[in-house]
């Protein structure tokens, strides 16, 4: 290969490197951003954070409800319930939804902050703490007992854990109430219309981190789930997160946001590689092929070795050299191991080719003591290699 052409291919393989390691960064880049999540927020129904309430939509499922995660309350007259696990809604949600209330629906506000049942309403907060690890005895993780209760659908439990929550004194005006005592209910009922709100004193107890405290999860089955067809519409506000399925629900794609220019920009990039690898792939000229190496019959070290040897007189050992050699080439060339004995080797020697019997063991066993004896004997094995090179005769098994 000349010169120029070597150095062609070593700027070629360095632009090919070039080129390969800026794609891998591109397509990093692009994993890295299609990957990237906003962090969650508390109370959302898909996290499974300590602050989410991804248990509690698994535990209503579990129930045999179906929920379903949305921006918009029900059409009035829908059997849904819905559950608000914070008060997060603009005017056109609270307005939508007090509509679906007074035709008949349920909500379940969880939120204790939320004025939706009550403009104004007397309070008593209720401050708990962990329970101790390792315990499930329910009555010990309890620390708002059910007590006075007016709503059937509660009256089998036994309490609920809250850490922090509110206690609610109720109007007179036909609101009813549960886990109530001398200082208010946690759970207020307010009528409107044909419909009611539930007004809970605490959200967090929904959370995945307290939802196996006490009797949290039944509290919410018994409110949402009451049957195994019931539909539960967990209602965020426009304030929440967009989840992916938000961002995602327009009908207009990828493709329909990029300008014409963009694309035509990106078709001349393509078109221009094309050229570009054409043009690289075309080689001027036929190939040349470079001629094979030449295989030597010795190498230096083999002719520094006799010439040491021819210094040293060591026509003996030069000897021993030589019959070795050829010994183990005729066991290669006769198929024999290289343990055959000499007599042997002979036998089969003559047996399929012209020399006579007891030729080549009289070689090998021959001593040299001078360099005239070393020629003789280096004439002979010779004469040996050349009877042998010819076509080998396969032995005829006698019968």
């Amino acid at each position: 290969m000349s010169p120029r052409q070597a150095g062609d291919g070593g700027g070629s393989g360095a632009r090919v490197g070039i080129t390969a390691l800026l794609l891998v960064v591109a397509a990093a880049g692009m994993l890295l951003l299609v990957r990237a999540r906003p962090d969650p927020e508390a109370f959302d129904p898909r996290s499974g954070a300590g602050s989410g309430t991804r248990a509690l939509v698994l535990l209503l499922e579990r129930q045999g409800a179906t929920v379903d995660v949305v921006r918009s309350a029900p059409e009035p007259g829908s059997d849904d319930r819905v559950l608000v696990l914070e008060d997060r809604l603009n005017d056109d949600q609270r307005a939508d939804l007090l509509e679906f209330v007074i035709d008949g629906g349920v909500v379940v506000m969880a939120d204790p902050e939320s004025t939706l049942a009550f403009d104004e309403i007397t309070t008593a907060p209720i401050i708990g703490s962990l329970p101790p690890g390792g315990t499930n005895d329910v009555d010990v993780q309890v620390n708002v007992a059910l007590g006075e209760c007016q709503v059937r659908a509660l009256q089998h439990l036994r309490g609920v854990f809250v850490l922090s929550g509110l206690r609610f004194q109720l109007p007179v005006d036909g609101n009813v109430g549960c886990f109530g005592n001398e200082s208010g209910a946690f759970v207020a009922a307010h009528q409107r219309g044909r419909g009611v709100i539930v007004q809970l004193g605490d959200n967090e107890m929904f959370t995945n981190s307290l939802l196996r405290y006490a009797d949290n999860g039944p509290l919410a089955t018994a409110l949402l789930a009451p049957t195994d067809s019931s539909r539960v519409s967990i209602l965020m506000g426009e304030d929440a997160a967009k989840s992916v399925a938000d961002i995602g629900s327009g009908e207009r794609t990828l493709s329909d946001l990029v300008r014409p220019g963009v694309w035509m920009a990106l078709l001349q990039l393509a078109l221009a590689f094309v050229v570009f690898a054409v043009a690289r792939a075309i080689r001027p000229g036929r190939p040349v092929r470079e001629p094979d190496q030449v295989p030597i019959a010795g190498s230096e070290l083999v002719v520094a070795t006799g010439n040491l040897m021819q210094r040293a007189q060591h026509a003996q050992r030069a000897g021993w050299l030589l019959r070795g050699n050829a010994y183990r080439e005729l066991c290669r060339r006769m198929h024999l191991p290289a343990t055959t004995s000499i007599p042997a080797l002979d036998a089969a020697v003559a047996a399929r080719t012209s020399l006579a019997p007891g030729h080549v063991a009289a070689v090998l066993e021959r001593e040299v003591h001078d360099n005239d004896g070393l020629v003789r004997l280096s004439a002979h094995l010779q004469d040996i290699r050349d009877a042998t090179l010819g076509p080998v005769k396969e032995p005829t098994s006698e019968r």
